[in-house]
């Protein structure tokens, strides 16, 4: 088995019932940013090696209480126990690997990819009173129905990211033709109630503002965050909703855009 920490934030373990290794691969990516992702799974215990605790490998194989599983495991950490690899707390030491086949696409050339995307436009919002804060998203989608859930993207650095996790429920407002000032004003005007001064605006059952007008309103309670690169992936679980029919406008290159019906085909 293998875990790999990604330069994306993400932790994962590959062949989780593969027992006959166990390594820690890393892509390349900044110390400060590795140290902190070998202390999520374990301890460094020098320069190319980790203690990784036997836990942390059950619940990043996803198959912790299979029998089979667990049979495999429990000989995988015995061998290591004889060969001296397991020290006095259980953990058990595995290599460092480092990834140099992590070839990707230049800032520019995914910018020039994302720009050719058509997507949605939302009004993320979340606190009250002096405190409420929000967000321009064109990353809102639907994570599942049962339970309902919708998730979206919001860099680290983003000036309602703070807010976001402390009151830890947003509604995701999505926008239509009428909305411009909304954009322009949650683009340009400072956080709290400022950002609010145009659209109608009320505060829905959970306290936090609601657009009465948005093509649909979703007041959710955050459920799961996860950091994928620059930015938090949260994932809010729906508990109310609201919408009306209206027309909608999307992000595409760089820009806002109506949207109009395809033409129908010509048959002769």
């Amino acid at each position: 088995m293998r875990i790999h920490l990604t330069n994306a934030g993400a932790i994962t373990l590959r062949d989780p019932a593969d027992f006959k290794r166990l390594d820690v691969m890393v892509d390349p990516q900044s110390r400060d940013r590795l140290e902190r992702a070998i202390a999520r799974i374990g301890r460094r215990e020098d320069e190319r090696h980790v203690r990784l605790a036997p836990s942390v490998l059950r619940f990043l194989s996803g198959h912790a209480g299979d029998p089979q599983w667990e049979a495999g495991f429990s000989a995988m950490l015995g061998y290591a126990a004889h060969q001296g690899w397991v020290d006095e707390c259980g953990n058990v030491r595995a290599h460092l690997t480092l990834n140099d086949s992590d070839e990707v696409v230049s800032v520019d050339d995914f910018k020039a990819a994302m720009r050719a995307l058509p997507a949605g436009i939302s009004a993320v919002t979340t606190g009250s009173g002096d405190d409420v804060a929000g967000l321009i998203v064109s990353s809102l989608t639907s994570v599942s129905a049962e339970p309902p859930m919708v998730g979206f993207f919001v860099q680290r650095t983003a000036s309602a990211h703070g807010a976001l996790l402390r009151v830890g429920r947003f509604v995701a407002n999505v926008l239509g033709e009428e909305h411009g000032d909304v954009i322009n004003d949650f683009l340009k005007a400072p956080q709290g109630p400022a950002r609010f001064a145009a659209g109608q605006w009320s505060e829905g059952e959970r306290g936090l503002p609601v657009l009465k007008d948005a093509l649909a309103s979703m007041e959710c309670d955050i459920v799961c965050t996860e950091v994928l690169g620059t930015h938090d992936l949260i994932v809010g679980k729906i508990r109310r909703t609201s919408s009306r029919q209206a027309r909608p406008i999307i992000n595409f290159n760089a820009g806002t855009h109506r949207i109009a019906p395809a033409r129908a085909a010509v048959t002769q």
